[in-house]
């Protein structure tokens, strides 16, 4: 098993000359290799504090001054604790960088890679718990996989410390955007215990080990009650987890495991066109080819049937879709508008992603041949670390082909906190060409949405991919960057039903349109 120790890396990262340095006062000790080794890591978390700061095309992406400070000291903090008093992985302190990121697609640290690079082992022992989370940080019950603890029941504290507490330090360093973050860690992160982010991996990783002294609340309840666990077997849960269909149905609720695209007719010519993905169906083909045509044909055959049901009122529900490709957004676009499609991206161009920028721009379809070129000898003349919008250099723009099939009834797009990336991207182009309007809990990523990431050597670290995006979009130029995006209607998501892991939203929206 990979063990990246301190000390086990001495040797190799920085071999020793034996001697000292010569000074008037005397000779000086030459650095042991534990303080080098220490020195290089510190060293290298500066380099990625810098890299998010001034590399990053959203920078502090809309942290103040003072949040901004209180995270980068939390991860020194943290880092001086961990060399001090703890001699396991250093790769523990990246979460801390969770603090100074509100974008998921900032990818890093990636939330399996600690799994795969051996830092957690099949005979970890860790809490047998499945939570989730409300808004305020408070902890509840999902699945005991011991069998002690009820489902819904309130976590009240863990070993003394507050459950509370645990979870809002652990979501603050979860990826993306805060929305985002809750979302995703309750349907995504939490579930699963090869997952690093979650409440059990989080304690695991913060040296909170067994005996637990769970204290809990049954729901409904005032008096609490207390169980201590031995904890269990990582690959034993993940067995579990696996075997009683919870991750099928965790899949489920993120979206996974459904068809991509699906339709029903609910009568008195209102429609449901679920989109679950922009992406398509088969990877294989997306590995290969770059897309899947599985999503076009699939979006076709689905509006054939509207168009023949006489479908007048039509519900686009992307409330579990966390994204895919843009083409297939432009590509549904098509069926709801022939109105041109601006577009405008914020690009920060640095030696690391200036070929990638060139490579994205010459294979983009919205720009003529003509001004691809003059975009491709821009960015060959950009100074390093410098930013420009699109729309200074040459307009990009998207003209919708209007298929056969296109509708041109009334649209409503259902949304929530796990709407994202691209099914983000496409409710607030249905806003702004208004296609329709938006229904639901707001979106989970802010205005700016990002993409394209260039890959930054680490110094020490060159094992670990490090995604720096280096381009952003904003729909409007009315919004702001580091906001969530606006409803028309909003819908919200009540607390009984988040409980019970539902969201009930479509219905109450398809009883406003019937009224």
């Amino acid at each position: 098993m990979l063990k990246w120790s301190i000390l086990s890396l001495c040797a190799v990262l920085f071999p020793l000359s034996g001697f000292g340095r010569e000074t008037a006062a005397g000779t000086v000790p030459e650095p042991s290799p534990r303080d080098s080794v220490r020195q290089a890591y510190m060293d290298e978390l500066d380099f990625i504090i810098d890299c998010i700061e001034n590399r990053y095309v959203s920078g502090r992406r809309g942290i103040g001054d003072e949040e901004w400070q209180q995270g980068v000291e939390a991860v020194g903090n943290r880092a001086d604790v961990f060399f001090d008093d703890y001699d396991g992985y250093y790769v523990y302190i990246w979460k801390y960088l969770g603090l100074l990121q509100r974008d998921s697609h900032f990818a890093f640290p990636d939330g399996g890679m600690f799994n795969r690079e051996g830092c957690f082992t099949d005979d970890d022992i860790i809490l047998p718990l499945w939570v989730q989370t409300w808004e305020d940080g408070t902890v509840y019950n999902v699945k005991d996989y011991i069998g002690r603890i009820p489902k819904y029941a309130e976590i009240v504290c863990i070993n003394g410390y507050s459950a509370k507490e645990l979870a809002l330090r652990n979501r603050a360093m979860a990826p993306g955007e805060p929305a985002y973050a809750m979302a995703n860690m309750n349907s995504y992160y939490e579930p699963s215990p090869l997952s690093w982010p979650n409440l059990a991996n989080f304690l695991f990783t913060e040296c909170i080990y067994p005996p637990y002294t769970v204290v809990y609340r049954c729901y409904g309840q005032t008096e609490t009650d207390t169980v201590i666990y031995n904890g269990i077997r990582r690959e034993d849960k993940q067995r579990a987890y696996r075997r009683s269909g919870d991750k099928r149905r965790a899949k489920e609720e993120l979206g996974f495991a459904r068809k991509p695209i699906t339709y029903a007719n609910m009568g008195d010519g209102v429609g449901v066109l679920t989109i679950n993905s922009f992406w398509g169906k088969r990877w294989s083909h997306m590995l290969l080819f770059g897309k899947d045509w599985r999503y076009e044909r699939l979006l076709r055959q689905a509006m054939r049937r509207i168009g023949r049901d006489g479908i007048d009122r039509l519900v686009i529900d992307v409330s579990l879709n966390t994204g895919g490709m843009a083409e297939n957004v432009f590509y549904t676009l098509d069926y709801l508008t022939d109105k041109p499609v601006d577009i405008t991206y914020t690009y920060l161009i640095t030696d690391e992603c200036r070929e990638t920028a060139k490579n994205n721009v010459d294979r983009s379809p919205y720009l003529s041949e003509a001004d691809r070129e003059d975009m491709m000898h821009y960015i060959d003349s950009v100074p390093d670390g410098i930013r420009f919008r699109t729309d200074t250099v040459r307009r990009m723009r998207y003209l919708p082909q209007r298929p056969t099939h296109g509708y041109d009834g009334e649209v409503y797009v259902l949304t929530s906190h796990q709407t994202y990336s691209a099914a983000q991207m496409f409710a607030r182009y249905c806003q702004v060409l208004g296609v329709g309007k938006v229904a639901g809990q707001h979106c989970g990523g802010y205005n700016a949405v990002t993409g394209n990431a260039a890959r930054v050597e680490l110094p020490v670290s060159r094992w670990m991919q490090f995604q720096v995006p280096f381009r952003e979009e904003v729909i409007s130029p009315d919004d702001e960057p580091y906001a969530y995006p606006t409803m028309d209607i909003p819908i919200e998501h009540p607390f009984e039903e988040w409980l019970h892991r539902e969201n009930r939203s479509l219905e109450r929206l398809l009883r406003m349109i019937e009224e």
